[in-house]
């Protein structure tokens, strides 16, 4: 419990660093850009750190990512006080008439967090799939002293992979003091929150600028959304439990066709037994497809429910939360149009803090 709260308190001073700048750049989004600013924090502060080290000018230290820190934070608040003249609303105006707002974001990644980080305790093993190689990263990156880091297989050359998603976990392991081992398990549940909050953010921020929501539904459908895109995959769930159960007949499911479900599955006669094992595997690959000439060939058909599941450290999965940056931005400029402002502009400054962050974490 320990863990989690110093990340926890790691993630939102690094937010919080940032908040000037997502005040005023989203200061058309109803939340101010309140939502993201976690993200936005690791990803600004882990890209200037990244640089910095790659180019020989900090060391990856603990007193490197502190500075890198403070520059992002001297440049958002050089922004703040520049568009200031651009927008009459201070910080402490909107804290205070919005603090609800403010409340139910952290509510929101609070309980995400700490949600995702107990059922991590509950299955903490680093083993299987690809956590190990994962893992390796992570520490070959902690004993790094300067960056590109170490390749923890070829002794002398530096990781020939996309990487900066770990350099970000390896950073907040290095602030906070934590274990590798906890820290791995601790990244998956922060990328869960993060996608949970980023997710709330741009759902409640598009129903709150319908003029006629309160704020009570704004905020109820923005957690219905975090819910969607986090817990909701597809029905491959629901019919493992009708299999197992042993209703719909063999025509039935030879027509549906999930792979394996039928080659694999067992009828237990129980709503919630399907034999054990990994049979939740199969809702990654519910797409049967079959060559031309027959020939069966794999379709991963991944979510993130499913990933976050697995556990493993995925690129993709990491960034989660940064895709949805173009999509805030984007929603933000719908609602810049007609207000002396560029629609697309939004969208371009968007992906100016997107990019920076996908590709080096994954070119896919």
């Amino acid at each position: 419990m320990f863990y989690v709260i110093i990340w926890w308190l790691i993630v939102s001073v690094l937010g919080w660093l940032v908040w000037p700048l997502a005040f005023r750049l989203l200061r058309h989004l109803p939340d101010r850009g309140y939502a993201f600013i976690k993200a936005l924090g690791l990803l600004l502060v882990g890209y200037v750190f990244w640089l910095l080290s790659s180019g020989g000018f900090l060391g990856n230290t603990w007193g490197g990512i502190v500075f890198a820190a403070l520059i992002v934070a001297g440049l958002a608040a050089a922004y703040y006080r520049w568009r200031g003249t651009d927008d009459e609303v201070g910080m402490g105006d909107w804290l205070r008439a919005h603090w609800r707002v403010v409340l139910a974001v952290e509510v929101v990644f609070a309980v995400a967090f700490g949600g995702w980080a107990l059922y991590r305790a509950y299955t903490p093993e680093i083993a299987a799939t690809e956590k190990p190689m994962e893992f390796a990263f992570l520490n070959a990156i902690l004993r790094s002293e300067r960056f590109p880091p170490y390749d923890p297989w070829m002794s002398g050359y530096a990781i020939s992979y996309y990487h900066f998603g770990y350099i970000i976990m390896a950073m907040l392991t290095r602030l906070s003091g934590v274990p590798s081992s906890y820290a791995f398990n601790l990244g998956i549940a922060l990328l869960f929150a993060l996608t949970a909050t980023g997710s709330y953010g741009v759902v409640s921020n598009l129903v709150a600028a319908v003029g006629r929501a309160r704020q009570g539904q704004a905020i109820g459908y923005g957690v219905l959304g975090a819910v969607f895109v986090v817990l909701i995959g597809n029905l491959e769930g629901l019919f493992e439990a009708l299999y197992s159960k042993g209703l719909g007949s063999a025509a039935f499911w030879n027509w549906l066709d999930v792979k394996e479900l039928v080659s694999r599955g067992q009828v237990t006669g129980r709503w919630f037994d399907m034999g054990g094992g990994w049979w939740w595997w199969r809702a990654s690959r519910v797409i049967h497809d079959k060559t031309l000439t027959g020939i069966s060939q794999e379709v991963i058909d991944e979510f993130p429910f499913f990933s976050f599941i697995l556990g493993d450290m995925h690129l993709c999965l990491s960034c989660c939360s940064v895709w949805l940056w173009p999509l805030t931005c984007c929603a933000a400029s719908g609602l810049w149009i007609g207000r002396s402002i560029s629609c697309t502009r939004c969208a371009w400054v968007g992906w100016v803090f997107s990019i920076p962050g996908i590709f080096p974490s994954t070119g896919w």
